[in-house]
C-alpha cells in the first residue's frame, strides 16, 4: 500500500489505482456502513472504469498478502458482483487476468481454504456465463491427465455447468476422460466432495440438456453418450468412496449417485439395483443427515420400478422396514433436512404403492397393530398420505382392510392418533369410502362420532401437550366436520340422526356451536322442518345462559329451522318470537343481563304453551324435561369437565327445575302434578345452595296454579322429615349426614314460603300464610344458627309482610303479632359480631320497613329506639367497611367485601325513615329524626357523614312533599336556625356528593320553613331558582369559585331565614366554626361573616353574647384560615375600630409573627394610617444601603432596617382596596422595589456577625429566625403585592414564575425580570414611565454593580419595546445614557447597553437613529476589533446582533466605510465553538450584503463572498440548527451576487428557513449548477472544502469530503490540471481513517466521485 500512497507518478490512473486501493482498505473498516459504502463506491466506479477497478482489486490482492480471511472475502465478492453485471463491459485482457488471477486465488494454496478459494471460483463461474470457452481452456489447462487438480478446478467445473449447461456439455467428454481415471486414486476427503459435486452437475446438466433437445446446440448428445463415463464414475463412487469415514465426503457422493443413478443405461440398473438399495438402507442410520440418503433412495426406486418393478420385490421388505424408521412422527420446523426427508420417505411409499400395494399395504397395517403409539403414528401417517395424494388404482382394493384398522384404532387415547384419523377419516369420506357398503358395512356413524368427539375440548393435562396445538387440533376438527356437513349430500341422514341423538346429550357441550352449526344446515335443507321436542327442550335450557361461546345465536339460528308444534297459533308465536330473541341477543352479547334475559325465555315458553293449549303434549314436555333432568343430574361425576364447565351445567340445571315449574303451571292434573312437585324435591341436592334456591323459586312458580298441593308437600316434609321420622319420600338421606340434611331442608322450605309469599295468588294464601308460614319462620330465626337460614328467615318474613300490605290485602286480615315480629327481627342486628351480621343488615333493615307498614303505626319510644339502632349499627358499620373512593364512581364506597351489604343498608335505611315520616308526620317526628342525626352529621369520616346526610335528605324531602296544614297542626316551625347551621358545614365538606346532598337539604329546609311562613308551593320555586347555582357548581373544587358559591348560599339563608330565628342560627354558626374538617368549619365562617354584615342591625339584643361567644371560640378554632375568617367577623359586628402603632411594628423582630401580620392586615384597612406607614418604608429604603459586602466581595448581607421596612410593605400591600394610595406614589415605589430586587439578589439575610473578629469567627449567630429569610424572595412577592394592589395582575401573574429566585442557579434573572415588568408596565401604566426614568436615573452612578446592571437593562428593555418613542427629550436621555455608560468597566454593564443600542435601531425613527449613527458606528466597530474572543465573548456578540439590527434599520444608508472591514473581521468567527457566535457573524454578513449599494466596493466585498461561499454551504449541515437558519439566510442574500442565476434560483427555492434540507440530494444538485457558470472559482472552491477536512464537527469533515469529491467531479479538465489530485486523495484517504463513521462513509462516496 505504501507505493500506491504517493510515490508512484502522480497521474489520474495511478490516483485511481490509490483511491480504489483505498477503499479496498475500508472494505475491512470496523462499522457495517462504512463498509457497505466503500462497496457500493467500487461497484460505481466500475460502471465506468470495471477493467480498472477490477485489475485494481487484482492489484490489490497481490501486493497486500497479510489481508485476513474476511477482508479478502469482501473483496472477491466485489469482483464477483462486477463480473456479473458488467460482463459485457469487461475486455478481453482484463478477461484473461482475472481467469488467471482467479485460478491463481484458487490454487496457490494447498490447504483447504474454502472462504476465498470458493468466492475465487464464483468470478471464473460469473465469468463463464459469458467467457465460458476462455475459462474452461484455462480451467482444463488446470486439469491435466494423471495428474491431480486442486480440488476447486473440478468445483469450479461443476459449478459452471449448473448455470452453463449447454456450454459446458460440449466439453464433458474431454472432462470425464481426464477426471475419470483420476477418480480411484483420490485420497483427500476435499477433493472427493469437490469431483462428486462436479459429476453431480454434469448429470444434471446432462439430464437438463437432453430435456430440451429442441433448443441446444447439438441435439445428437443424450445420456447415451456418455453410457461407459458414467458407469465408470458410478463404479468408483459407490465401491470405493461410499466407505469413506468422512460423512461430509459420504453425503457429497450420495448427492452424485442420486444424479448419476437416473442417467444410468438399463442394464447397469438392472446389476446394481440390488447393490445400492442395501447399501442405502444399512447407511441410513450411519448418516446423521438422512435426507441424502432417502433423496438418493427415492431417485434409486424411482428409475429401478420404471426400468423393471420385480428388481424390488426380493428387497422389498427391507426397503418399508427402514422407511419407517423415517417416517417423521413429530416435524421439527426448525431443522429443514430432516422435513426434506420425510417428504423423500413418503414419496418412497407412494411408488412402492403403485407397484406393490399389497405388500406395503401389509406392512403399513402391521404398524397399526404394534402396541408401540410411535409405530401406529407412522402407520397413520403414511397410510393418511396414501389416501390424500395417491391413485385411486393404487389402494383402492386395499380400502376394507384399512377400515377395519382405523376402526380399531378410534378408541385410542393418543391425541397424535386422533389428529391424524381425523384427516384420514376426512379423506375417505370424500372418496365417498365410507358409505360405500361393499367396503364399509358398519356405515359412517362411528367415524363421524369420532370427528365429533375431537371437536369437543381437550384437556392438555392428559395428553401432555400445550394447550395452544390443542386448540389448532380442536378447530381443524371442526372445519373437518363442518367441511362434510356442507359438501356431502349424501351423508346428510346419516349426520342428522347422529348430531340430533349426540345433541340430546351432555357429553357433547363443549362442541355445541359445531354440532347447533352441522344441524342448522342440514335442517334448512330439509324440505319440512322436524318436529323435536326434546331438542326444544336441550335448546330452552341451554339458552339460560347463552355467552359461552356465543352459543346462543346459533341455537336460536336452529330453532329458526325446526318447529315444535304444527298448529297455526304456534307457528305465530314461533315466528314472531325466534327473531326477537335473535336480535335481542345481538345486540347485547358484551352487556348481557342474565336474569332479564330468562324472563324473556319464560315469557316466550308460558306464550307457546298458551298457544298450544294441549294437556297431551305438555306431557309430552315433562317427560323431556325430566329425561333431560336427569341427565343434568350426573353432570358433577363427569371427570375430565373443569369447574366452570361445572358452573353452567349446574347453571343450567337449575334453569331447568324452574322450566320444570313453568310446565306444570299448564297442566291441570292433580294427579300427573303431585309426583312431579315431588320429583322436584326429590332430585335437589341438599349440598348447593343454588339448586335449594331454584328449587324453591319452582316451588313458588307451581304455587301459582297449585298453591294447595305445594303447601300440603311442604307441610308433610316439615312433619316428617324435621321430626326425624324415617319415611319412604326422603329415604334419599340415609346416605347423607342427617344434621346437614335437616338444615339444607330448612333452608329450601323456609325459601319456598319466601317465593310463595311473592307468586302465589293473595286470597287463598290470606289465610294460611300466618299460621302456615310465619309462625315456621319465626320459630326457626329465634333457634337458628346458620346465617344461611337466617338470611332466607328475613326475606320469608319481609315477603309475608308484603304478602299482607293492605294493597294485596283484600280480605283485610290483620298480622296478630307484628310487634313481637318486629321484636324478633331487629334483635338480629349486631355490628361486633363478626361480618356474617352485617350480611343480615339490609334484609333487617327492609323486613322492618315491611312491617311497620302494616297497621298500626309506632309509638313514639318504639320509633327511637328502632332508629337508635338503625343508625348506630348502619353508620358504624360503614366507617368500619368502607372507604370512599372519590376517583372511581364503580367503587365510591371502596372494593372490600361487605361494601355492597353496607351500602344496601343506606338504602334500606333510607326507605325505613322514610316510612317512619309518613306514618306520624309531625315537626315532632322530624325532630326525633334530626336529633339522632346531628352528632352524625359532624363525624371525622366522611364514610358516616355522607349516609347520614342523604338520610335527612330523604327525611325533610318527604316531610316537604307530605306536610299538610290543618286546624289541630302545628303553625310554627322552631327548628330552622339551629338546623341551618347543623347543615351549612356540610355545604364545604371536603366531599363532594356531601356538598351537594347539604345544599339539597338547605333547600328543603328553607322550603319548609317558607310553607310554616305562610308561602305557598310557588314558593319553593323562587327559592329554586335562587339557589340554582349553587346547586350546580357547589361540587366544585376551585376555593375561590367555592367561596362565591358559599357566599351566594348565605345570602339566599339570610333572605328567607325568619326574624326570630337569627339569634339561633348565628349561634349554631358559631359552635359550627369547630367543626372537624377545615373546609367546613372555613365555610362556616364565610356564612357567619356574610350573616353579620347582612343581618347585623337585627341583632340589637343579642351583640354582646355573640361578640363574648365569637371571642371565646377564636382560641379554639384549629385552622388558620377559620381563624383568620373569625378575625373578620369580629371587624364586621364591631363595625371598625381602626388601631395602629407604626413605629412599634416597624422595629418587630423578622420574621414576623402570626400575630403582628394579623395587625398590619387590620391596620392596612386604615387609609390615613396607611400614608404614614408609606413615608415611614420609603425613607428606610432611600437612605440606609440595602447591603453591606464582606470578606473579598463574595458576601452580600441585607441590611436590617431596610428589609423591615420592606417585610412591612409586604404586608400593608396584601390589602387590595389601597389602589389609589400606590398609584399615586407609582413611580417612587416601583424604583425602589426594582432596587430592592436587583440588590438583594445573592443576599443573604441580616443574621451573621462580620467574620473580620478571628476570635469570634465562631460566636453566636444574631436573629436565628431571620436566617431563615430570603431578601429576594421577599422583594419579589412585595412587587408582585404591590402590582396586585395597582390591580396589574397581569404583571403579578407574570412574576409568579420567579418565587424560586434565592435557590436558581441563573444569576442574570433579574433581566428577565425588568424585560417583563417594562413591557407589563409601558402597556398597563404609560404614563408613568417618564417619572420611572427620573427616579432611576441617579442610581445608573451607584457604586454597586446590580443597581446599574437593573437601571441600564430598563432603560434598555424601555427602548426595546418601543415604550414612549414619541417623546424625543425621553428618549435621547436613555440613548446617552445608554451611550456614556460603554465606557464602564463592567462587561455586564456594556453588553446590556450594546443590547439597548440594537433596539434603538429597530424601534426609533430613522431619524434619531441617524443622528447617532456614527457615535453607534464607532461603539460597534470598537467592540469588534477584539484581541481574544474568550474574554469578550458576550461584548462581541452582542456588537454582532447590534450590527445586524442597525443595518436592517438604516436601509438605504451608506455603510460603505465600513463593510468590507466588518466582513474581513467577522470571517474568523464563521468556525467558532460558541454557537451564538457563529450563528450572529453568519447572519451578519447576509445583512452586510444587503447593505451594499451602487457607491459600495462591491469587487472587494464580492471577493469575501466568493471566499466565504463554501463555508456557508457547509454550515448548512451545522450541528446547531440556527446556524444552519442563518447560513440559508445569508446564502440567500448573498445568491444574486454570485453571477449565476441557475444556481441562485435553486437557494432561493431550496433554503427555506423551517424545511428539512435534504443536504447530499441539494449539494449535488447544486454544485451541478454552479459548475456551469462558476468554474473559474472551483479551484478556490475545492481548496477550501478540503481546508474544512480538519473541522472539529464530523459533520462538517464528512459533508467537506462529499463536497470536495462533488466539487472536483465537475471540474472542467483545465481546471483539474490547476488542483493536485495527489492532495485531495491524501486528504480523504486521510479521512477514511477517521474516528466518525459518518465521515468514512461519506469520504468513501468522495472518493467514487473523483473519478467517475
Amino acid at each position: 500500500m505504501s507505493g500506491l500512497n504517493g510515490k508512484l507518478k502522480s497521474t489520474a490512473e495511478t490516483q485511481l489505482q490509490i483511491a480504489t486501493g483505498a477503499l479496498l482498505e475500508s472494505l475491512h473498516d470496523k462499522s457495517t456502513t462504512v463498509c457497505e459504502t466503500a462497496s457500493v463506491s467500487l461497484l460505481k466506479l466500475s460502471e465506468k472504469y470495471p477493467n480498472q477497478v477490477l485489475l485494481s482489486c487484482v492489484a490489490f490482492f497481490t501486493n497486500n498478502t497479510k489481508c485476513d480471511t474476511d477482508h479478502i472475502v469482501q473483496m472477491l465478492n466485489i469482483m464477483n458482483k462486477i463480473c456479473i453485471d458488467q460482463i459485457s463491459g469487461i475486455d478481453g485482457d482484463t478477461v484473461i487476468k482475472l481467469i488467471e488471477f482467479g485460478l491463481m486465488t484458487m490454487t496457490k494454496s494447498n490447504n483447504y481454504e474454502p472462504l476465498v478459494q470458493l468466492a475465487a471460483s464464483k468470478i471464473l463461474v460469473a465469468l463463464g456465463r459469458v467467457h465460458y470457452i476462455q475459462v474452461t481452456d484455462a480451467l482444463l489447462q488446470k486439469l491435466q491427465i494423471g495428474m491431480v487438480p486442486h480440488y476447486t478446478v473440478p468445483h469450479t467445473l461443476g459449478s459452471l455447468a449448473s448455470v452453463n449447461a449447454y456450454g459446458v456439455i460440449r466439453y464433458l467428454k474431454d472432462i470425464l476422460n481426464i477426471i475419470l481415471p483420476l477418480l480411484g486414486g483420490l485420497k483427500n476427503d476435499h477433493l472427493k466432495e469437490s469431483f462428486a459435486y462436479a459429476l453431480q452437475n454434469f448429470c444434471e446438466a446432462l439430464l437438463e440438456y437432453g430435456s430440451n433437445l429442441e433448443q441446444v446446440p447439438d441435439p445428437t448428445i443424450s445420456t447415451e453418450t456418455y453410457t461407459t463415463e458414467l458407469g465408470m464414475a458410478y463404479d468408483v463412487l459407490f465401491t470405493s468412496w461410499l466407505q469413506s469415514r468422512e460423512p461430509t465426503v459420504v453425503e457429497s457422493v450420495l448427492e452424485a449417485l442420486s444424479a448419476i443413478f437416473r442417467a444410468l443405461p438399463i442394464d447397469k440398473v438392472t446389476q446394481q439395483t440390488p447393490r445400492l438399495i442395501p447399501f442405502l438402507l444399512n447407511h441410513i442410520k450411519k448418516n446423521s443427515n438422512a435426507y441424502v440418503v432417502t433423496k438418493c433412495l427415492y431417485s434409486a426406486i424411482e428409475k429401478t420400478a420404471g426400468v423393471n418393478g420385480m428388481l424390488l420385490e426380493p428387497l422389498l421388505s427391507n426397503i418399508l422396514s427402514h422407511l419407517s424408521d423415517l417416517v417423521c412422527v413429530s416435524p421439527d420446523y426448525a431443522q429443514p433436512d430432516l422435513l426434506r426427508s420425510h417428504s423423500e420417505v413418503l414419496r418412497c411409499y407412494e411408488c412402492l404403492a403403485l407397484h406393490f400395494t399389497d405388500i406395503t399395504i401389509d406392512k403399513l397395517l402391521g404398524h397399526l397393530k404394534n402396541n408401540n403409539e410411535k409405530e401406529k403414528l407412522k402407520g397413520l401417517i403414511v397410510i393418511a398420505h396414501l389416501i390424500s395424494y395417491s391413485s385411486e388404482q393404487a389402494i383402492q382394493r386395499r380400502y376394507r382392510d384399512i377400515l377395519k384398522y382405523i376402526n380399531e384404532l378410534l378408541s385410542d387415547s393418543h391425541i397424535k392418533i386422533k389428529t391424524i384419523l381425523v384427516k384420514i377419516i376426512t379423506g375417505l369420506a370424500h372418496k365417498g369410502i365410507l358409505t360405500e357398503i361393499d367396503l364399509n358395512p358398519d356405515g359412517p356413524e362411528r367415524y363421524l362420532e369420532f370427528m365429533l368427539k375431537m371437536c369437543c375440548k381437550q384437556h392438555a393435562k392428559v395428553f401432555q401437550v400445550e394447550g395452544n396445538e390443542l386448540e389448532d387440533i380442536q378447530r381443524s376438527a371442526d372445519n373437518a366436520l363442518y367441511m362434510l356437513t356442507t359438501s356431502m349430500p349424501e351423508l346428510e341422514d346419516v349426520l342428522w340422526d347422529l348430531f340430533l341423538n349426540c345433541f340430546l346429550t351432555s357429553l357433547y357441550d363443549n362442541a355445541i356451536v359445531i354440532l347447533l352449526r352441522c344441524l342448522t344446515h342440514i335442517a334448512s335443507r330439509k324440505e319440512s322442518k322436524p318436529n323435536c321436542e326434546a331438542a326444544f327442550v336441550r335448546c330452552i335450557v341451554l339458552l339460560s345462559n347463552p355467552t359461552p361461546s356465543l352459543r346462543g345465536t346459533y341455537i336460536v339460528n336452529f330453532l329458526k329451522n325446526i318447529t315444535l308444534y304444527d298448529t297455526q297459533s304456534c307457528r305465530n308465536v314461533w315466528d314472531a318470537k325466534i327473531p326477537q330473541l335473535l336480535k335481542y341477543l345481538e345486540q347485547t352479547y358484551d352487556t348481557l343481563n342474565l336474569v332479564e334475559w330468562q324472563d324473556l325465555l319464560f315469557s316466550f315458553i308460558n306464550l307457546l304453551l298458551e298457544s298450544i293449549n294441549n294437556e297431551a303434549f305438555n306431557n309430552i314436555l315433562l317427560v323431556k324435561a325430566k329425561s333431560l333432568l336427569e341427565l343434568y343430574g350426573s353432570a358433577r361425576i363427569i371427570p375430565s369437565i373443569d369447574k366452570d364447565e361445572l358452573q353452567v351445567k349446574l347453571a343450567e340445571k337449575r334453569f331447568l327445575i324452574k322450566f320444570f315449574a313453568v310446565i306444570l303451571c299448564h297442566v291441570s292434573s292433580k294427579e300427573l302434578v303431585s309426583p312431579n312437585i315431588e320429583n322436584s324435591l326429590l332430585n335437589v341436592t341438599l349440598t348447593d345452595y343454588s339448586d335449594l334456591q331454584a328449587c324453591a323459586e319452582a316451588m313458588g312458580i307451581c304455587s301459582q296454579k297449585h298453591l294447595a298441593l305445594v303447601l300440603e308437600k311442604l307441610s308433610h316434609v316439615r312433619k316428617e322429615m324435621l321430626n326425624k321420622k324415617s319415611s319412604k319420600l326422603f329415604s334419599f338421606m340415609k346416605d347423607q349426614r342427617h344434621d346437614l340434611g335437616v338444615e339444607r331442608l330448612r333452608y329450601l322450605i323456609i325459601y319456598s314460603y319466601s317465593e310463595i309469599c311473592n307468586e302465589a295468588l293473595s286470597e287463598p294464601l290470606l289465610r294460611v300464610v300466618e299460621s302456615e308460614i310465619l309462625d315456621f319462620v319465626l320459630q326457626e330465626l329465634s333457634v337458628s344458627k346458620d346465617f344461611a337460614i337466617k338470611r332466607t328467615c328475613l326475606k320469608a318474613i319481609h315477603s309475608v309482610a308484603d304478602a299482607m300490605h293492605p294493597n294485596r290485602n283484600s280480605l283485610h286480615i290483620r298480622m296478630n303479632s307484628r310487634d313481637k315480629v318486629i321484636e324478633a327481627v331487629s334483635s338480629q342486628m349486631h355490628l361486633h359480631n363478626g361480618p356474617e351480621y352485617i350480611k343480615l343488615f339490609p334484609l333487617i333493615t327492609s323486613a322492618v320497613t315491611a312491617l311497620i307498614k302494616l297497621p298500626v303505626s309506632l309509638e313514639s319510644e318504639e320509633r327511637i329506639k328502632l332508629i337508635k339502632l338503625f343508625f348506630d349499627n348502619i353508620y358504624n358499620a360503614s366507617a368500619i367497611y368502607c372507604k370512599i373512593n372519590s376517583s372511581s364512581m364503580d367503587s365510591y364506597y371502596g372494593d372490600l367485601k361487605l361494601v355492597p351489604c353496607v351500602t344496601k343498608s343506606f338504602s334500606e335505611l333510607n326507605q325505613f325513615v322514610q316510612e317512619l315520616i309518613l306514618q306520624n308526620l309531625s315537626p315532632a317526628t322530624l325532630d326525633e329524626l334530626v336529633t339522632l342525626l346531628e352528632s352524625w352529621l359532624g363525624k371525622r369520616k366522611a364514610e358516616q357523614r355522607l349516609p347520614a346526610i342523604e338520610t335527612l335528605r330523604v327525611v325533610l324531602q318527604t316531610y316537604l312533599d307530605n306536610i299538610k296544614f290543618a286546624y289541630d297542626c302545628p303553625h310554627t316551625f322552631h327548628q330552622t336556625g339551629m338546623l341551618l347551621a347543623k347543615i351549612v358545614p356540610r355545604c364545604t365538606d371536603p366531599n363532594n356528593n356531601i356538598k351537594r346532598v347539604a345544599v339539597d337539604c338547605i333547600y328543603l329546609t328553607l322550603c319548609i320553613s317558607s310553607r310554616y311562613e305562610g308561602h305557598m308551593r310557588d314558593h319553593d320555586k323562587v327559592l329554586s331558582n335562587s339557589l340554582q347555582h349553587v346547586q350546580k357548581s357547589i361540587e366544585t373544587n376551585d376555593p375561590q369559585q367555592l367561596f362565591n358559591l358559599t357566599s351566594d348560599l348565605a345570602n339566599v339563608i339570610c333572605q328567607n331565614l325568619p326574624q326570630f330565628q337569627l339569634i339561633h342560627f348565628v349561634e349554631g354558626l358559631i359552635d359550627s366554626l369547630l367543626d372537624c374538617e377545615s373546609s367546613s368549619s372555613n365555610g362556616s365562617s364565610v356564612v357567619l361573616n356574610i350573616t353579620l354584615k347582612n343581618k347585623g342591625g337585627d341583632l340589637q339584643n343579642h351583640v354582646s353574647h355573640v361578640t363574648e361567644r365569637l371571642i371565646a371560640q377564636l382560641d379554639s378554632i384549629p385552622f388558620t384560615r377559620t381563624k383568620t375568617s373569625a378575625l373578620r367577623a369580629v371587624v364586621n359586628l364591631a363595625a371598625h375600630h381602626p388601631r395602629v402603632v407604626g413605629g412599634i411594628l416597624l422595629m418587630q423582630p423578622l420574621p414576623f409573627s402570626s400575630c403582628i401580620i394579623e395587625c398590619w392586615s387590620i391596620l392596612s384597612t386604615d387609609r390615613t394610617l396607611v400614608q404614614i406607614l408609606l413615608d415611614q418604608i420609603k425613607k428606610h429604603l432611600k437612605t440606609t444601603p440595602l447591603y453591606e459586602e464582606q470578606g473579598n466581595g463574595d458576601i452580600k448581607i441585607a441590611s436590617l432596617t431596610p428589609l423591615q421596612a420592606l417585610c412591612a410593605l409586604h404586608e400593608l400591600l396584601r390589602n387590595t382596596h389601597l389602589k389609589d394610595i400606590f398609584l399615586e406614589q407609582f413611580a417612587e415605589l416601583f424604583s425602589l422595589l426594582l432596587i430592592s430586587l436587583a440588590s438583594y439578589i445573592g443576599c443573604t439575610a441580616p443574621a451573621l456577625r462580620s467574620l473580620s473578629d478571628k476570635k469570634q469567627q465562631y460566636g453566636l449567630i444574631l436573629n436565628r429566625d431571620a436566617y431563615k429569610l430570603s431578601p429576594a424572595r421577599i422583594a419579589v412577592e412585595t412587587f408582585r403585592l404591590f402590582f396586585l394592589c395597582c390591580e396589574m395582575n397581569n404583571i403579578a401573574t407574570n412574576l409568579l414564575a420567579y418565587t424560586d429566585i434565592d435557590t436558581s442557579d441563573n444569576k442574570l434573572m433579574i433581566l428577565d425580570i425588568i424585560e417583563t415588568l417594562v413591557n407589563n408596565v409601558s402597556s398597563e401604566n404609560p404614563q408613568s414611565i417618564s417619572w420611572i426614568v427620573a427616579c432611576l436615573g441617579p442610581f445608573i452612578r451607584s457604586e454597586l454593580e446590580p443597581q446599574k446592571v437593573a437601571v441600564v437593562a430598563f432603560f434598555t428593555y424601555l427602548l426595546k419595546h418601543g415604550a414612549q418613542s414619541d417623546q424625543t427629550v425621553l428618549i435621547e436621555n436613555l440613548l446617552e445614557m445608554i451611550l456614556d455608560v460603554q465606557l464602564d468597566q463592567s462587561c455586564l454593564v456594556r453588553k446590556i447597553g450594546l443590547e439597548g443600542i440594537g433596539y434603538a435601531a429597530e424601534n426609533l425613527k430613522k431619524e434619531l437613529v441617524s443622528r447617532y449613527c456614527n457615535q453607534i458606528l464607532g461603539v460597534l466597530m470598537n467592540s469588534l476589533d477584539y484581541h481574544s474572543v474568550g474574554t469578550e465573548s458576550n461584548v462581541i456578540l452582542q456588537a454582532l446582533l447590534t450590527l445586524s439590527k442597525l443595518l436592517k434599520a438604516l436601509e438605504g444608508y451608506k455603510f460603505n466605510a465600513f463593510q468590507v472591514t466588518a466582513a474581513v473581521r467577522i470571517k474568523p468567527l464563521f468556525t467558532q465553538e460558541a454557537r451564538e457566535l457563529r450563528q450572529a457573524s453568519i447572519r451578519l454578513l447576509g445583512d452586510l450584503t444587503s447593505s451594499l449599494s451602487p457607491e459600495s466596493n462591491l469587487e472587494a466585498f464580492k471577493e469575501q463572498i466568493q471566499s466565504n461561499i463554501i463555508t456557508l454551504l457547509l454550515h448548512l449541515s451545522d450541528p446547531d440548527g440556527e446556524v444552519i437558519k442563518a447560513c440559508k439566510y445569508t446564502l440567500r442574500r448573498v445568491g444574486p451576487y454570485l453571477e449565476s442565476s441557475e444556481t441562485n434560483q435553486m437557494i432561493q427555492e431550496h433554503l427555506i428557513d423551517e424545511a428539512n434540507l435534504h443536504y447530499s440530494d441539494f449539494i449535488k444538485d447544486l454544485i451541478k449548477s454552479m459548475a456551469k457558470e462558476m468554474q473559474d472559482l472551483f479551484t478556490l472552491f475545492v481548496m477550501t472544502s478540503v481546508s474544512y477536512t480538519k473541522s472539529p464537527w464530523s459533520e462538517i469533515r464528512s459533508n467537506a469530503a462529499l463536497m470536495t469529491g462533488l466539487l472536483y467531479f465537475d471540474l472542467i479538465p483545465e481546471n483539474k490540471q490547476k488542483i493536485s489530485l495527489d492532495a485531495v486523495c491524501d486528504k480523504l484517504i486521510r479521512l477514511l481513517r477517521d474516528d466518525s463513521d459518518d465521515v468514512r462513509f461519506k469520504t468513501s462516496q468522495a472518493i467514487a466521485y473523483l473519478f467517475i
